[in-house]
């Protein structure tokens, strides 16, 4: 209750946390525009704000280690499985089809998270059929 009335505090603490959630934002879109470059199935959206990145995987109909890719959820667990990185498919906020569009969060992760996250991303993109 006593840093809520340090107006200063305040404005310190949001000046340094709106410093690192952009740091990283733009590490994570950074590195999928790289990734993107290189000629991998994946697009995103600049970042606007918020804590979070829109990221599009295209990986529906494609297959990894001979098993097909029919779903976001599939794509999901692949991440996760694969790469380690946890994304929220865009139907949990609304979207009925396939997409592969997903929501990433920043707010439980460093740079370091995500230098060594997008490695394996890669990997796992590469290795899509």
């Amino acid at each position: 209750a006593e840093f809520m009335g340090n107006r200063d505090a305040i404005t310190t603490f949001r000046r340094e946390m709106d410093g690192k959630v952009k740091a990283l934002l733009e590490a994570l879109y950074g590195g999928f525009m790289k990734l993107k470059q290189a000629g991998l199935p994946v697009d995103c959206v600049e970042p606007q704000g918020a804590i979070y990145l829109s990221l599009q995987l295209k990986l529906v109909g494609k297959s990894f280690e001979g098993k097909k890719i029919a779903t976001n959820a599939d794509i999901a667990k692949l991440l996760l499985e694969q790469a380690g990185m946890a994304v929220v498919p865009f139907q949990a906020f609304g979207l009925n089809e396939e997409t592969g569009w997903f929501r990433l969060s920043v707010g439980a992760v460093n740079q370091a998270d995500i230098e060594n996250c997008l490695p394996r991303v890669k990997a796992l993109l590469a290795s899509v059929k």
